[in-house]
This record gives structure tokens, C-alpha cells and sequence, in this order.
């Protein structure tokens, strides 16, 4: 054990009906983590750890920031030749895939 660290020895009983538990569990499940993790983050108002949607949220940002990349480099290297239609038309794209990504859940409005 690593010295200066605490342990986790207390115990906390919650009793919940079985349609609470349930939605609990469902919530934490849609999340990527355990019921404790779940819980425990919802109490505490602290992160945990990035749940596997927020892993692929940033993978795609990544994704788009690199096309971007390419695209301003294209446009800087051909500047006398740029087809701005085409560039244009793959900005517009992009914009379009961005809009219809659907937002993260609002995780406060989730455990009203």
C-alpha cells in the first residue's frame, strides 16, 4: 500500500426500491462505469475517469481537427489554385457532421 494514501474501508448501506435501482444501475451502465463509481461521482462532484461516449466524443473531435488541418494546408500550399468551391463544400460537410452529432447527456438533468 502506498504510504500518504487512504483506503477505502467505510461502508455506506442505501436502501433503494427495485425500480430505483434499476435506473441507478441502467445510468451507470449507460456511462461506462460501476454503480459505486456512478454513485459515488454523483455525490462527491468529482470525475472519475472518462466513460467510453466521452472516449469517442474526443476521437472524433480529434478526427475533425485533422481534417481541418489538412484542408488549411491544402489551401496554403495551392493558393493560386484553390477550387474554394471544393473547399468550401468540405467545410460545409464537416459543419453538417458536427451539427448532427447529438450532444452529451446532461448528466444533472439525468438524475432528476
Amino acid at each position: 500500500m502506498k504510504p500518504g494514501r487512504d483506503t477505502r474501508t467505510a461502508w455506506i448501506k442505501l436502501r433503494v426500491t427495485p425500480a430505483e435501482k434499476a435506473a441507478i444501475t441502467a445510468k451507470a451502465e449507460a456511462q461506462g462505469q460501476t454503480v459505486t463509481d456512478f454513485i459515488r461521482q454523483r455525490a462527491l462532484d468529482y470525475r472519475l475517469r472518462q466513460t467510453p461516449l466521452e472516449k469517442e466524443r474526443v476521437r472524433q473531435l480529434a478526427r475533425i481537427g485533422a481534417n481541418l488541418n489538412q484542408l488549411a494546408r491544402w489551401v496554403n500550399i495551392h493558393k493560386t489554385r484553390a477550387e474554394i468551391i471544393n473547399v468550401l463544400a468540405a467545410l460545409v460537410s464537416l459543419e453538417q457532421e458536427v451539427r448532427d452529432t447529438p450532444p452529451p447527456p446532461d448528466e444533472d438533468a439525468a438524475c432528476t
